[in-house]
């Protein structure tokens, strides 16, 4: 038998398995990246000061902006749109935070929960 269709067979699988490994790797960031944001909102929503709030606000805001450079493993223009939603709701959490308004800053974020169920269960 010879070499090369071994090796052809082989370079073969180490790039699959390569490319398996990449994307397995994006999925458990993403999935890193939303537990954060699950920490930082829980964060934001038990401050009791603008400052509190804002440094929360800002790990998620970062967290959303590292996730939506994320290739998405499914739906990629579902999952697109789901990120730009939430920035600009974040967007609107930061207009509030400016007008150092705590309540309406609170009540955005909340409004962002809804908005993780639905993509959440466009994207299941």
């Amino acid at each position: 038998m010879s070499k090369k269709p071994l090796y052809m067979s082989l370079r073969t699988l180490l790039c699959a398995s390569l490319i398996a490994a990449a994307s397995s790797s994006h999925a458990g960031e993403i999935k890193t990246l939303m537990k954060d944001m699950k920490r930082a909102m829980q964060g934001a929503m038990a401050s009791t000061t603008m400052p509190e709030l804002s440094g929360y606000v800002a790990r998620f805001e970062s967290d959303t902006q590292l996730a939506s450079r994320q290739p998405y493993h499914g739906d990629q223009h579902t999952y697109d749109e789901g990120m730009q939603a939430l920035r600009q709701k974040l967007a609107e959490v930061d207009r509030e935070i400016q007008a150092k308004n705590l309540s309406a800053a609170k009540r955005a974020l909340l409004q962002i929960n809804g908005m993780k169920k639905h993509y959440h269960d466009l994207l299941s």
